[in-house]
């Protein structure tokens, strides 16, 4: 890579962070309760003026529940990618989506609080996702990721009949609707309290990934090349599983079952900054926010009801994604 190459691909994970910041402030300042970039911006420090303070308590909890949940999902994505050197990885991988979905609604179905809610998604998603990694482990497989993956796969279908066991017990009336619309996604619902006890999760597993950086690198060139540089490639492996495992369930505990992010976002990520974790991380979880922003948005353009977030980033995402992949191939 040329200097010029090498100095573009570095600045663009900080430009893409940007974008999404400004994309940010672009959706409250249109809008209901739509507020000027300067007056958002005193607002923060207690010092704007009152329709700005009144966007930021309105609207700012929703906004900041979209852009963490998004750029959760897409830096689990990143690095599931990176681990098992598959495109086609996504948070979807190991089950963990399903556990958290089937905990959560295990609490919705027990009348349990929102607190308790995101608590059982949470205990849901890394459950799914140890239980992956045990049943892998008592493999002894050769190729130990072929190995994960099918048992990812084993506890995510188990996850999901249970889910559909919930949904049949749920009351029809009362439960069951709450369970169904929460199943399908949504920001509607997401509070200041909820949208940052989600993020301390999320911005853990993010910091673990970032501070992996280049030893992701290396996992991807197999673990015979990782110990030739003297690094334990099994304990790093299960580091980066658990960090992505806990940012996703950390996106799921508030939004519910949001797919192709975790999917579509690494890719339009990776035509930008290339294959190195250190910035393909970053660069992924921005356009995941970018993404979620923008199907938050579309959720409320159809009129005065709102469509699932979850159905819409499916409409999106596919085929953004099958446009990326035909663009890639004929580059390729």
């Amino acid at each position: 890579m040329d200097p010029l190459s090498a100095l573009r691909a570095s600045a663009a994970p900080l430009a893409l962070v940007l974008l999404a910041l400004a994309g940010a402030a672009a959706v409250l300042a249109t809008g209901p309760l739509a507020a000027s970039p300067g007056a958002l911006l005193a607002a923060l420090f207690g010092q704007g003026p009152p329709e700005a303070e009144l966007a930021l308590a309105l609207r700012g909890p929703r906004l900041l529940a979209a852009m963490s949940c998004g750029a959760a999902l897409a830096g689990a994505g990143a690095g599931f990618q990176i681990l098992f050197r598959n495109p086609l990885a996504s948070p979807d991988l190991l089950g963990v989506t399903s556990g958290a979905g089937l905990g959560a609604a295990l609490a919705l179905l027990l009348g349990a609080g929102a607190v308790l809610v995101q608590g059982a998604a949470f205990a849901g998603g890394l459950a799914t996702g140890a239980v992956a990694v045990a049943c892998a482990a008592l493999t002894r497989s050769g190729d130990g990721r072929l190995a994960l993956i099918l048992c990812g796969i084993v506890a995510g279908a188990l996850a999901s009949a249970g889910l559909g066991l919930v949904v049949i017990a749920a009351e029809p009336y009362s439960q069951l609707p709450s369970i169904t619309y929460w199943l399908l996604g949504s920001f509607t619902r997401a509070t200041a309290g909820e949208a940052a006890l989600a993020l301390v999760p999320a911005g853990l597993g993010a910091a673990i990934l970032l501070w992996l950086g280049f030893r992701l690198d290396v996992l991807s060139l197999g673990d015979e090349q990782a110990r030739s540089l003297g690094l334990r490639a099994a304990p790093l492996r299960l580091l980066a599983l658990a960090a992505a495992a806990l940012m996703t369930s950390s996106a799921v505990s508030v939004a519910g079952i949001v797919g192709w992010i975790g999917l579509l976002a690494p890719h339009a990520a990776r035509r930008i900054v290339g294959e190195r974790a250190g910035r393909l991380i970053p660069a992924a979880m921005a356009v995941g926010a970018l993404f979620a922003l923008l199907i938050d948005r579309l959720s409320t353009a159809f009129g005065p009801a709102e469509l699932p977030v979850g159905l819409l980033s499916a409409a999106v995402g596919a085929p953004a994604f099958l446009a990326l992949f035909v663009a890639t191939s004929r580059r390729a």
